[in-house]
């Protein structure tokens, strides 16, 4: 099998190019497919999470450029990782809500309950307002990507960015928290009920 190098794919792929497709789903598809495998996923996820890493690589190609100073094979893998663990997000989230319905608690778990889904909703409004950047730094963080792979897919020019930019972007999430009335209310609530 002929072996291509970074920029020979990423043109491949802004051109639609056969062969180049087929090499990616040879040389890339196999350690993906692992990933998702051993991580709770099925074939199917694992050939749904490889199609979408490459659709999301074939847009950054055409809207904005990709220049990369890794493996191509380690920046899809990289996407598909970060797509993977959005997913399992998601499950884990639509089993809790299912659940909720389900419990049988008191007032006092009640309470709590109440508290902290108006604690998330006040997280959740605050992250929506950060600019789109910081909210797919902040959630690579969250769900336990490297900075080696923030770095990666979000392009920067090496991991002290990566960290800066984490840093910054939550210091302003929490600070927008922080300043909320409603989250002061609910810290005064919570010293209270203690």
């Amino acid at each position: 099998m002929k072996v291509y190098s970074a920029n020979e794919i990423i043109k491949g792929i802004a051109r639609r190019k056969d062969s180049i497709i087929n090499y990616v789903y040879r040389s890339c598809y196999p350690d993906v497919r692992k990933l998702i495998l051993s991580n709770g996923g099925n074939e199917q996820d694992a050939q749904d999470i490889f199609q979408e890493g490459l659709i999301k690589v074939y847009q950054k190609i055409t809207e904005t450029g990709l220049e990369l100073n890794c493996k191509f094979g380690t920046y899809l893998y990289s996407v598909c990782r970060f797509l993977w663990l959005n997913e399992l997000e998601k499950k884990k989230k639509a089993g809790r809500e299912s659940r909720i319905g389900e419990d049988i608690i008191d007032d006092q778990t009640a309470n709590n309950k109440i508290r902290e889904n108006a604690e998330l909703k006040l997280y959740e409004q605050h992250f929506k307002e950060l600019a789109k950047e910081c909210q797919k730094v902040l959630n690579m963080y969250f769900q336990k990507s490297s900075m080696e792979e923030i770095c990666v897919v979000m392009g920067y020019k090496n991991v002290q960015i990566a960290k800066d930019k984490k840093y910054r972007c939550k210091k302003s999430h929490m600070n927008k928290i922080y300043n909320n009335p409603e989250y002061k209310r609910l810290q005064d609530e919570i010293h209270l009920a203690g």
